[in-house]
């Protein structure tokens, strides 16, 4: 993964723009390590490379993008206005859950043979 360039990745047919970028340069990274904008359809993701204590980086920048791919998924679902916690917006936990559990989802698919279905 190319932490300097930009991804595009369909989301249930909507095209989002993946992006690193440090604090500096993007005032929305404030208070957060990632965000998805669904006005402008773009997913940007805090790059750790050279600031972080974290001793695997790339793992956590990894979780940031699953994570945030998957606010995406509910905004074009429609679910994104309706599943909400009223303090913070959409449901966190339930965020975090899918994309902790979705790299083991898709090798669980992988085991049992339904490659076809990550397609």
């Amino acid at each position: 993964m190319d932490l300097e360039k930009s991804y595009g990745i369909y989301v249930l047919g909507a095209m989002y723009t993946l992006e690193f970028k440090d604090k500096s340069s993007d005032k929305l990274l404030k208070d957060c390590d990632g965000y998805c904008d669904k006005t402008s359809k773009k997913i940007v993701v805090y790059n750790y490379q050279d600031d972080c204590d974290f001793h695997d980086p790339l793992f956590y920048i990894q979780k940031n993008i699953r994570h945030e791919l998957i606010h995406a998924f509910m905004f074009e679902s429609g679910l994104a206005e309706n599943w909400e916690h009223k303090t913070y917006g959409q449901e966190e936990t339930a965020v975090d859950w899918f994309a902790y559990q979705l790299p083991k989802i898709n090798n669980a698919l992988k085991t049992a043979g339904l490659t076809d279905c990550l397609s």
